[in-house]
C-alpha cells in the first residue's frame, strides 16, 4: 500500500502544482504487465515515454496493456529487456566504457511495435519480441485502439473546458524565457510554461502540459483512484504521454493547452449559443428598474 500512496501523491503534486514536478523532469517507472496489482477488471492502460533524466529509466517506449476477461494483452513499441540494460550498465562501467549522451537504452520508438505478450493468472499464454512477428501481427490492432484511446479521453478533457465550474478546471502559467531585440523597440518575446489540470464526475484527473513554450502541448495524462499500478514511480494509471514528438499524436493532443487557456471552438460556439438577446437584456432591465406604482 505504500508503493500506491507514493504514486498517488505524486500525481496529485504534478496535478495540483501545475506542472511543477513535471517541469523538473520527473522519472516514471515504464508499464510492467507482471506488476500490475490486478487482472480481474477490464481497463486498458496507455503509456508513452519520450524523455527520462534517470538513465536506469527507458527514455524512449510505448506501451499498451488491455485487461479484458481476466487475461491480460501487452504490446510495446521500443521494447527494452530493463535487466539486461541494467547489466550492460554495469559492465560498461566497470571496464570504462560509455555510450553516446549515457543512453544504454538502444531500441527506440518507430512506429512498430516489438514485444507482444498474452498473460492468463500471472503466467504467459504468448511472448515474442520480434519486431517482424508482433508488426505484422499486431501492428494495426496496436495503432487503431491506441489512436482510439487517446482520442476518446482528449473528447472527455475537452468536455470538461465547456464545464469548466463543475470540473475545477485551472490554467498555471510560469514565465521560462525573454527573448529581447535591441534593434527594435518592444520587441520583447516571452516564452511560457503553461498547463492545466481538471476532474471529471467519474474521479478521473486530467492534466496537459506545454513545458518548453512552443505552444504545443507535448504531455496528456489521466489517472484515477482507484488502486490499480505497477510499482513505484509508475505515474498516471490510465493514459500518460510525456514529452510526445510524434506527430500523430500530436494531431490528438497539440492544442490542448492553448485551448485550455484561450478557450476552444467547441467553447465559442456555445457562448454564442447561450449569448442572451437584446430583447432578453431589456426585459431584464425593466424587472431590475420598474416604475413606482402610485395610487391616484
Amino acid at each position: 500500500m505504500k508503493k500506491y500512496s507514493w504514486a498517488l501523491t505524486a500525481f496529485v503534486l504534478i496535478a495540483l502544482s501545475s506542472g511543477v514536478v513535471i517541469s523538473k523532469e520527473k522519472d516514471f517507472t515504464t508499464l510492467d504487465p507482471d506488476k500490475i496489482t490486478s487482472y480481474k477488471l477490464d481497463r486498458i492502460v496507455y503509456q508513452r515515454i519520450e524523455k527520462q533524466a534517470d538513465a536506469k529509466k527507458d527514455n524512449s517506449v510505448e506501451s499498451l496493456l488491455v485487461i479484458k476477461n481476466k487475461k491480460v494483452y501487452y504490446i510495446c513499441d521500443g521494447y527494452d529487456n530493463v535487466q539486461d540494460v541494467l547489466l550492460k550498465q554495469i559492465l560498461m562501467s566497470a571496464e570504462n566504457k560509455y555510450v553516446e549522451n549515457n543512453d544504454y537504452w538502444m531500441n527506440k520508438i518507430n512506429g512498430k511495435p516489438d514485444c507482444v505478450r498474452i498473460i492468463y493468472r500471472r503466467s504467459d499464454l504468448l511472448k515474442n519480441s520480434g519486431e517482424e512477428f508482433v508488426a505484422s501481427n499486431f501492428g494495426q490492432f496496436y495503432k487503431t485502439t491506441r489512436d482510439g484511446f487517446i482520442k476518446i479521453h482528449v473528447e472527455k478533457f475537452r468536455n470538461l473546458m465547456k464545464n469548466r465550474g463543475e470540473s475545477c478546471m485551472h490554467v498555471d502559467k510560469k514565465l521560462i524565457s525573454t527573448s529581447i531585440n535591441r534593434e527594435k523597440e518592444n520587441d520583447i518575446k516571452l516564452k511560457f510554461f503553461k498547463s492545466a489540470t481538471a476532474k471529471s464526475t467519474d474521479g478521473i484527473v486530467y492534466y496537459c502540459e506545454d513545458a518548453d513554450g512552443d505552444g504545443i502541448t507535448e504531455t496528456f495524462m489521466a489517472y484515477t483512484n482507484d488502486g490499480f499500478y505497477w510499482g513505484e514511480d509508475c505515474g498516471p494509471n490510465i493514459l500518460m504521454i510525456y514529452g510526445n514528438t510524434d506527430k500523430d499524436i500530436e494531431t490528438f493532443i497539440g492544442k490542448l493547452v492553448n485551448e485550455c487557456e484561450n478557450g476552444s471552438v467547441e467553447e465559442e460556439k456555445q457562448m454564442f449559443k447561450e449569448f442572451p438577446q437584446d430583447q432578453e437584456v431589456k426585459k431584464l432591465m425593466e424587472n431590475l428598474a420598474p416604475l413606482d406604482k402610485y395610487y391616484e
